[in-house]
């Protein structure tokens, strides 16, 4: 028999197909809840700071002047100086509305009035701090706020008011102080009592 022939057969290369790669994306970003939200501002009124201390320190009537406040309620006083340790306080916008507790420091010397109301489910932090000292023509008012949700959807119900608060809330304050105290800085304020050794240093 005459010999076979080997014959090469021709390779056939199938050419390599990348599967699409598939990317995810969220209609809108959800922020980061832990990270907290800092708003400060600040107003000259032409009123005592030891007045506005007053109007401040007055927690239970916060409902009545500040936008989002729809309860306010003094839960424990310092028996020293009769100042607020504690209040319960309801804040509601939109849908929001939420009761919570805070921890509250005043002191008359320094003319600071904080409430830390961090010890709840809503808040992963929330610091509000108002500071009263002498201005040229009468006293210097700023208020600090500092918050950050636990849930991230409450951070973004919020965002739109948020930076607007600090700025809503001070002016609320101006406009109470003019009603209670007037032009000339007089009218009836809550007194606050003040330790001995605060009144001899002043």
């Amino acid at each position: 028999m005459p010999p076979r022939l080997a014959i090469a057969r021709p390779k056939i290369h199938h050419p390599i197909t990348k599967k699409p790669s598939i990317h995810h994306r969220r209609f809108f970003p959800l922020p980061n809840a832990a990270s907290p939200q800092r708003f400060t501002t600040s107003r000259s009124l032409p009123y005592p700071p030891r007045s506005l201390f007053s109007l401040v320190a007055d927690i239970n009537a916060y409902h009545k002047f500040l936008p989002y406040c729809l309860g306010s309620r003094v839960t424990q006083t310092c028996p020293r100086t009769h100042l607020p340790t504690e209040a319960e306080l309801r804040v509601a916008w939109g849908s929001f509305d939420e009761t919570f507790t805070s921890v509250v420091t005043c002191s008359a010397e320094a003319g600071t009035v904080e409430a830390n109301g961090d010890r709840n489910e809503i808040f992963e932090k929330l610091i509000t701090r108002w500071v009263v000292k002498d201005g040229e023509a009468g006293s210097k008012v700023s208020l600090f706020l500092e918050f950050g949700f636990r849930n991230p959807v409450y951070a973004i119900v919020s965002a739109a008011v948020a930076p607007k608060v600090a700025s809503v809330m001070i002016e609320a304050f101006e406009k109470r102080a003019g009603e209670l105290l007037g032009r000339k800085g007089e009218g009836e304020v809550p007194e606050v009592q003040m330790p001995e050794e605060e009144r001899d240093a002043r």
